[in-house]
């Protein structure tokens, strides 16, 4: 039996396991059966927590999509696991630092349900050619991010009533080679209205990494504030120096165990 905790962060929702005190191997079968909303417990994404691979970091946290596939990193789940990670008494209600596949991220505690993350400003992707190939597809402003995930963003007056799904079928072929995410947004002031759709997941109620972005491409000064509104909630960036500071919720559901 795999104990489990589930948890969402504005209703992207998680599965996490402690691979800490023991250690279990996770398989594609047991992620997609686990996955499974009629046959398993649900979820987006399952979060593995793991002991660190440096003496620099405090824990090593894997992330992997419902369809089996791994993920760089999920800020919606780094939140959660870090929650997860204090709430167990895994480490002092304080700073803790994070590596995932591919960021080290620091985590820190905001009242009862909340976690300010630290993070290193998103870089642009430098790729003519495919932004050639999504030029000749759509005909609206995109912009190309990466923070440890790849996002392309597509800019609309209004997303409520888009066809998110039928965009990303046309544009699967070129972004689905670059793990690439897609999102299409609407700012207005410092507020900016946002849908993604995850590789490997599909549409979910937020995307924190995605958040991240299209925030970032518009935090020009210190002390800059966006909030990024999606169907599961809020979340707020700061601009802080040479990095970004994102303070969101992060909420425990149940617990529970599930065979192996």
């Amino acid at each position: 039996m795999v104990n489990f905790e589930k948890w969402h962060g504005n209703g992207n929702d998680f599965v996490i396991i402690n691979s800490i005190d023991k250690k279990i191997r996770i398989t594609k079968t047991f992620i997609k059966k686990t996955a499974n909303r009629n046959k398993g417990i649900g979820f987006d994404q399952l979060i593995f927590v793991t002991l660190p691979t440096k003496e620099s970091h405090d824990f090593f946290i894997r992330f992997f999509n419902s369809d089996g596939s791994e993920a760089g990193m999920c800020l919606n789940g780094i939140r959660c696991a870090a929650r997860y990670i204090w709430n167990n008494s895994f480490a002092p209600l304080n700073n803790i630092c994070i590596k995932t596949k591919t960021k080290v991220l620091t985590c820190s505690p905001v009242g009862k349900s909340s976690v300010n993350v630290e993070i290193i400003v998103p870089e642009k992707i430098n790729h003519p050619n495919l932004e050639r190939k999504i030029s000749k597809k759509i005909n609206k402003n995109f912009f190309l991010l990466n923070t440890g995930n790849n996002h392309l963003f597509i800019k609309f007056n209004s997303i409520e009533k888009i066809d998110l799904n039928g965009i990303y079928s046309e544009l699967s072929n070129d972004i689905q080679k670059h793990e690439m995410n897609l999102s299409i947004f609407k700012k207005t002031k410092n507020i900016i209205d946002l849908r993604t759709y995850e590789n490997g997941v599909g549409e979910t109620l937020s995307c924190g990494s995605a958040s991240l972005c299209v925030a970032s491409n518009f935090l020009s000064k210190k002390d800059d504030l966006i909030t990024v509104k999606t169907f599961g909630g809020e979340i707020i960036f700061k601009k802080i120096k040479d990095a970004i500071l994102m303070k969101g919720p992060a909420t425990f559901i149940y617990k529970g165990n599930i065979n192996e």
